[in-house]
């Protein structure tokens, strides 16, 4: 009987070391601001806070050919000899900037369902510039009366950075998008309790018992 006694009070002890330790850590996880209320104007505060975080800076390097022949004779259009013929070949490097208007972010916060719905609207291009100092002539050849001048590299890049955005839009864009989502993920996380973790998806049962799903749920869409 007393030994029965005894494992019953061995066993009260540990239930409530236990219950202690669970209490004292969760206490020491909880945030220290409770009183943190989560609206739509929260987010968007975060948000504005790292819209230049969330920018795609895209540098490249580019091969470009210039070619240009002068009609000599307007009274003859099709005639046309080599020699009156100007090209150059030449490398140089350019950078993209790609972000958002944060104007155009449309947040939406859900109190109940415990769920932040961030709407992205398209990229858009916000500069574009050539590096001049990096650009290296490789060949040039002025025509016979037609020679080579600083309008022509004017308006060569003028449409060399026409052209590059052209052909490269599209991927730019997803780059761009997917930038943008991981930021804000990341920055929210450190703001906001999310139920699903953004660097810890797996949790372990113990975590799971610990730090349950009670946070908000972040979802990203594009417009």
């Amino acid at each position: 009987m007393k030994l029965a006694l005894k494992i019953v009070s061995l066993l009260i002890i540990v239930c409530a070391t236990v219950v202690t330790t669970v209490f004292v850590i969760k206490k020491l996880d909880a945030p220290e601001d409770k009183g943190t209320k989560i609206t739509s104007a929260f987010v968007e505060q975060q948000i504005n806070e790292i819209s230049e975080l969330a920018t795609l800076h895209h540098h490249y390097r580019k091969n470009a050919n210039y070619q240009d022949a002068k009609k000599l004779l307007k009274y003859m259009p099709e005639w046309r000899i080599n020699q009156s013929v100007k090209q150059f070949m030449l490398v140089y490097q350019g950078d993209v900037k790609l972000g958002y208007d944060l104007k155009d972010i449309k947040i939406n916060v859900e109190p109940l369902s415990r769920t932040i719905f961030i709407y992205l609207p398209e990229p858009k291009i916000l500069s574009h510039s050539i590096n001049f100092e990096s650009i290296d002539v490789l060949w040039e050849k002025s025509g016979w009366l037609n020679n080579i001048k600083f309008e022509d590299f004017k308006q060569f890049f003028i449409a060399e950075q026409k052209r590059y955005e052209e052909e490269n839009i599209d991927e730019l864009k997803r780059r761009a998008r997917e930038h943008a989502m991981r930021i804000i993920l990341l920055y929210l996380s450190s703001a906001v309790k999310l139920a699903e973790p953004v660097e810890d998806t797996k949790k372990s049962f113990i975590r799971s018992w610990l730090h349950p799903d009670d946070g908000y749920h972040i979802k990203l869409e594009s417009m």
